[in-house]
């Protein structure tokens, strides 16, 4: 994507939250957000042909800011699931000024399947990279396996943090580090010995 196209992207992703926060996911129509970002129907057809693909960019948009800040891979299994922990909690974190929006967006796409279709492959592209950028699989049948493992670890997560008001969003964290334990404990016997291998080949 060309320099302008991601403007046109950026644009049109922060048009689509502030009209999420005011009206809902179900309140919020592409041609709408169009003019909010204030872009012809053309311009914005160039980088988003759909609703669904709005919610894709915002994703990619958190992915990257996740995973900023991410060292080289180690070398050491807890190393890297500790390095996969912060960043899974990162995005959490990213996602914070965007939480009405986001709860609204969560409630609605569960009832519109056109749309849920839609960002589910982007999900699973998601999971696969943030495996990725800590060493772990991200591609072939082992990187599907825990990309899928690591969405339910998100879901289940999703809801602690939607309420959490702690500080520091201790019940966030304490909630993240226990279900992907759990999801790791439980895959590696499926995955083979070579899932405490570092996959630096695959990093995001």
């Amino acid at each position: 994507m060309s320099k302008h196209q991601n403007n046109l992207a950026e644009r049109l992703v922060d048009a689509m939250l502030a009209h999420v926060a005011e009206y809902g996911w179900r309140g919020t129509k592409l041609e709408a957000v169009e003019e909010r970002a204030g872009l012809s129907p053309g311009e914005a057809y160039e980088v988003c042909p759909g609703r669904a693909q709005l919610l894709n960019m915002f994703a990619r948009r958190i992915d990257l800011v996740s995973v900023a800040d991410a060292g080289p891979v180690p070398n050491d299994f807890e190393a890297r699931y500790d390095q996969l922990l912060d960043i899974l909690m990162l995005r959490f974190e990213a996602l914070n000024p965007y939480r009405m929006a986001v709860s609204q967006v969560l409630t609605d796409v569960a009832r519109e399947p056109e749309t849920l279709f839609g960002v589910l492959p982007q999900s699973q592209r998601s999971f696969a990279f943030l495996a990725g950028a800590a060493g772990f699989p991200s591609g072939g049948w082992q990187g599907a396996i825990f990309a899928k493992a690591l969405s339910v670890v998100w879901l289940t997560t999703q809801h602690v943090w939607l309420e959490d008001e702690s500080i520091g969003q201790s019940a966030t964290m304490a909630a993240l580090d226990r279900n992907l334990r759990r999801a790791v404990d439980t895959l590696e016997p499926v995955l083979g010995r070579s899932f405490r291998d570092a996959q630096t080949e695959e990093k995001g």
